[in-house]
Parts: C-alpha cells; structure tokens; sequence
C-alpha cells in the first residue's frame, strides 16, 4: 500500500514538474505565436476584402501575461467594404477579449477529460461595446459569438466557435429567430489542412412591409469538409458539402406554402497535375410542395476540368480591381459600366486568357432535372475550350477557334409537363376532375406538336427531344448536319423579327 501511495504521490510530483514547466514554456513562446496568428489573419483577411475596394485587418492591442495564463484583446477593423447589394459600404471596429490558459495541461481541457497536451488554450468572445450592444440583446445579454481553441506542440489546431441563440423583433412586425450554431475546425496553424463540421437547429426571419408578409423557417443545416491547401494562394482541395433538412417559405396573398426538402450542395475539387484544377458540384432538392401539393424534385450537377489555376487567379484578381465599379453601378441601379484599360492592361488580361485556354479548360452542365410523379425532364450541355490564335480576328472566326467542341442534349417529358398542368389548375381552383385530366393530356401532346412544327425538336415516345453537337465548324442539330453558318441562320430566322 505504501508503494502505491508513494508512485502516486510520484506521478503527481512529476506532473505538477510538467505542467509549471510547459506554463513557463507557453508564456515565452506566446508572444510569438500570437503575432504569428495576426500576421496569418491579416493575410486571410487582405484576400477576402480583395475586389471589395476597402480593408480587413486584425491588431493586436494589449497582452497581460501571467504563468498559467494570459490576457489578450484583439482589435478587428473594416473600412469602406462594399458587398453585393449594399447601398453604403460596411464599416466596422470591434474587439474581442480572450483568456488564454498556458498548456501542457489547461484546466478547461482537464475538467473535460481531454488529457493530451496542448501548447495552449485560448477562451474567446466578442466584446460588448456601442457597435455591439444590439447583438449582446438579441443574445439575452451573453456574448453572440465565442471560440475555443487548442493549439498543438506540433502545431494542429482545433477550434470550436458558437454562434449563440438570438432573437430580434422589429417595431413593423418582422422578426428574426435564430438557434445559434456551433463549428468545429481541425487543422494546423498554416492553415495547409482543414477538417470542418458545423450544424445549426433553425433560423426563422419574418418579412413584414408594404407587401403580403414573408416568413422563411430553415431547419436542420450542416456542413462538413475535409480540404487541404494547394501550392496556390485560396486554392484547396477536397469535399465541402452543405445540407438543409428543409426550408419552408409562406408567402404570397393567400399565405401559402412552398416547402422544399433534403436541399444539398457537394462540392468536390481536385488538383491536375501541379497547376490545374478539376472539380464537381452537385445541388438536389429531394421534395418540393407548393400548398400541399406535390411538385417535385429536381437536381443540377456541373463539373469542370483543366482550368489553369495561376491564369485563373491572375484574372480573377484584375477583376476583383473593377469589382467596386460594378457593385457601385448595381447599388445606383445603373448598368455594368465597361473597363477603361491601358494597353499594358489589356495585354495582360489577354495573355491570361490565353493562358486559361491553352489548357483546354471543358465545363459540362452533366444533369439539369426535374422529376414529377410522371416523368423526369433533363438538360445536359458540355462545351470544350480551346486558345484562339488571336483576339482580333472577326467574330465568326473567333468563335470557331474559341469553342473546340459542343454536346447539348434536352428532353422534355410529356407527362411531366402534365404533371406541372395538373397542378397549375388545382392551385387555381378548379374541382372538375375530367376536366383537369383533360387539360393536362392536351399540354403535353401540345409540346410535341409545337416542338415537331419548330423543327427545334423531335418526339420520341413521350419525351420532346432535342440535341445539339458541334465540332471542326460543322453542326449536327437533331440528326440533320450542317456548316456552323447555316445553323446560326436557321436560329435567326426562327427568332421574331423587330
């Protein structure tokens, strides 16, 4: 017994070593990880307010070390961030309070049963001031928004933030109730890899002004990712995939009900070769009512290859310096101003694009559908890229060069066209069951005589066919084939004449 007492008291000794040790440790290397995280921020932060035409930044403004832990506010600023929609750009300066305990053996970990040591824990929150007084209230008075985070002697990082329950409700009526969320990230302090897992219960916002009032109910959202950071600044790789158990939406004169169910988004990308990029995005809808009627369900899958990422950056950067011209003119309801570019500009813009397209970059529209109880419509379109010898040539020429090759195909399905008849007439009232039948037959047989009298389509069963295929200046339109010229032809003539 006494032997067991004395390894005990040992173990203890030699843990009350470890522990003051790592605390002296961590509060001399805090100083500098903690720059070393603002410099990060501030880099995280430059290339997200890019195209915004103001700043992001992040400074810290006081350190209060002690030995097992320490006190740090941050500052974050933003100036003059113009966003999609804004009529005056956004600015802001709030501070955030953190209490940071010093590892090997933090006490919040420990009453947690999470042994392992960590460098440190850092305990923070948004700090109530005039700017943030509102938030704190439709808190309940608790801080909005907090975060825990454990840095790894090795550098992995794993951080939780909660977004906290809040509830506002305006003087006209409208109001927003939101559950809170909570986000956990696993990674490292470079930011080279990522694992993401985040869910929030419900948000519901009521709309009330001079129209019928609005309410959205989203319930029962998630996301997770695992991603990993490529050679090129803001480019990862990997999963990301969102998921709304279901969004409900009342509105309208008669305050009915659209209700949409199993919304997802998946997105996949990957790296071709060193500087290219591939990737997949899928979006569903697994059900969709509309008063309590069956619509449908519907689906979009799109996928990408070959995009020349150093190209694809260099552009989207020149855009993003143009990028408050356009959002300025959408604010005053003006139309997209056109770019004034020097030379050297446009030069290098077109160097860009030639770049991208050396690649021969292909996008594929791989599944557009719509499914009713009857039948399933769906639109498929690919389009392969290739470089022009040049920018100058005529515009026929160009468009030759430009686009290498062309796979379109769409099928309309009768009975899904009666489907959505059906519903059109019961929405509108009417009872008489013949009647209604009637209607919806005479909409799909009206599509295929209107699509056979076009000559834009054919009928093949109960499906309005039409496909497109394109290739080295010759056209393939529903079987018949023809010189480019002749098909853009055809199209005009089809169109109605001013």
């Amino acid at each position: 017994m006494k032997k067991s007492v004395g390894i005990l008291c040992g173990l203890a000794v030699a843990i009350a070593a470890v522990t003051v040790a790592g605390a002296w440790y961590t509060g001399k290397q805090l100083p500098a990880e903690m720059e070393r995280s603002i410099a990060r921020a501030n880099t995280e932060f430059k290339n997200a307010a890019a195209g915004t035409g103001g700043t992001l930044t992040a400074e810290l403004v006081s350190l209060d070390r002690h030995f097992f832990s320490s006190d740090a506010r941050y500052r974050v600023s933003a100036k003059n961030l113009w966003l999609g929609g804004q009529s005056e750009p956004i600015n802001f300066d709030v501070a955030i309070d953190d209490h940071i305990e010093h590892g090997p053996f933090p006490w919040s970990r420990v009453k947690s049963f999470k042994l392992l040591p960590v460098m440190a824990v850092s305990n923070s929150a948004l700090v109530k001031d005039e700017q943030t007084a509102a938030l704190f209230d439709a808190a309940g008075g608790q801080s909005p928004l907090t975060a825990q985070v454990s840095l790894g002697y090795a550098g992995g990082i794993d951080s939780l933030l909660h977004v906290a329950p809040m509830k506002v409700t305006q003087d006209d009526g409208g109001s927003v109730d939101f559950s809170g969320m909570r986000l956990q990230v696993e990674g490292d302090r470079d930011g080279n890899a990522m694992k993401i897992h985040g869910t929030a219960d419900r948000l519901q916002v009521k709309i009330v002004g001079d129209r019928p009032p609005a309410t959205l109910v989203f319930d029962g959202f998630k996301v997770g990712g695992d991603l990993t950071k490529t050679d090129h600044e803001m480019v990862y790789v990997g999963k990301l995939d969102l998921f709304l158990s279901q969004l409900q939406a009342t509105l309208g004169p008669k305050q009915d009900v659209l209700l949409l169910k199993g919304l997802e988004q998946n997105n996949l990308y990957s790296l071709e070769g060193k500087d290219r990029l591939g990737g997949r995005l899928e979006y569903k809808v697994s059900d969709i009512t509309y008063a309590d009627r069956a619509v449908g369900s519907g689906q979009m899958v799109f996928n990408f290859r070959s995009v020349d990422i150093p190209a694809m950056r260099a552009l989207t950067e020149w855009y993003q310096t143009k990028l408050p011209q356009v959002q300025q003119a959408a604010a005053e309801g003006q139309q997209v101003p056109s770019f004034d570019m020097t030379d050297a500009e446009r030069a290098q813009v077109q160097a860009n694009l030639q770049k991208l397209l050396a690649a021969k970059p292909r996008a594929e529209i791989e599944d557009l559908s719509f499914k009713t109880a009857r039948g399933t419509s769906q639109f498929k379109l690919g389009v392969d890229f290739t470089n022009p010898t040049s920018f100058d040539l005529p515009p026929d020429q160009l468009g030759k060069q430009l686009i290498a090759l062309v796979d379109g195909k769409l099928t309309l399905s009768k009975p899904m066209v009666g489907d959505l008849a059906t519903l059109q007439a019961l929405l509108d009232g009417q009872t008489d069951a013949q009647a209604i039948a009637q209607q919806s037959s005479q909409a799909g047989e009206m599509l295929g005589v209107m699509a056979l009298q076009s000559g834009l389509a054919t009928v093949q069963g109960d499906d309005v066919v039409s496909s497109l295929h394109y290739a080295d200046g010759t056209v393939d339109f529903n079987g018949k084939k023809m010189p480019v010229e002749q098909f853009l032809m055809m199209l005009a003539s089809m169109l109605p004449q001013r």
